[in-house]
């Protein structure tokens, strides 16, 4: 039967001399796999259409228990890869991308999640302050919507109340703690292990900040210094041990690299 529905291309790879078939995470099917026939025919209405990253509009015809839908037509609904190039936003996009392939599984329909994934794919058709900030928002609606969400409000060890502590200077440091899922004051000296992880005061403030926000209101906060990613990482770091949802880890240093090198270029409600 026809479907229509939005999703977002994780995957391309070639079929044959002009086919492709492409992973999607949709609204209403979770992930499934579609082909076009002749999509990479340049005269192909399809052509260009599914790229990677991209937020389309769909209409597949969609037969239970076939592992690869085949699609009737579609539309573009927000493409990151059509804005000015730049590398950041590239490698945002392709982290993004990554991590939702590795935490995503077969027909698994999960509305909170897509929805917080297509309005970060919006929001990466724009230029941003800081997009490790963007992915630590998205990062945070990801464990929330697969049900590991870390507690923030208190301590996970004593049960006090964080933030009053930190307004009172009475803590300089704070754990995130992987397996009670939430973060604890840590002791004087204390360091980072293989069951926690060291949380600076001003990544924690953010994290709390990006959990009670909108995703347009981003732009209103001003996260001093490598905040932002130090929170990106950290989270992913969470999800990694909480399911193994993390890029892997060489790509994210092949990206670290390349964003270091000051010389480089950038880079040219549905329902069934």
């Amino acid at each position: 039967m026809l479907a229509k529905t939005q999703g977002i291309v994780l995957r391309e790879t070639k079929f044959r001399d002009q086919s492709k078939i492409c992973s999607l995470y949709t609204r209403d099917f979770g992930r499934i796999s579609v082909i076009l026939k002749g999509g990479r025919n340049p005269k192909n209405r399809l052509s260009g259409i599914f790229s990677t990253g991209n937020l389309l509009e769909i209409v597949i015809y969609r037969k239970e228990n076939r592992d690869i839908q085949l699609v009737r037509e579609a539309r573009i609904v927000h493409s990151p890869l059509t804005a000015e190039p730049d590398l950041e936003r590239y490698s945002a996009l392709y982290q993004l991308i990554e991590t939702v392939k590795s935490a995503t599984r077969g027909e698994e329909r999960n509305t909170r999640l897509f929805d917080a994934l297509s309005v970060t794919i919006e929001r990466l058709c724009s230029p941003a302050g800081d997009y490790n900030v963007l992915l630590a928002w998205f990062m945070l609606r990801l464990i929330t919507s697969l049900g590991f969400e870390p507690s923030l409000d208190r301590c996970v060890l004593t049960g006090r109340e964080i933030r009053p502590l930190v307004r009172q200077d009475a803590i300089d440091r704070l754990f995130l703690l992987y397996e009670q899922g939430g973060v604890a004051v840590a002791p004087k000296n204390a360091a980072s292990g293989a069951d926690r992880q060291l949380l600076p005061l001003s990544v924690y403030l953010l994290m709390i900040a990006l959990r009670d926000i909108d995703v347009r209101s981003i732009d209103d906060l001003e996260p001093s210094g490598k905040t932002g990613k130090q929170l990106c990482d950290i989270l992913q770091n969470y999800c990694a041990r909480h399911g193994e949802h993390e890029p892997r880890p060489k790509n994210r240093t092949v990206i670290t690299q390349i964003l270091s090198n000051p010389g480089h270029q950038g880079l040219n409600d549905v329902k069934k």
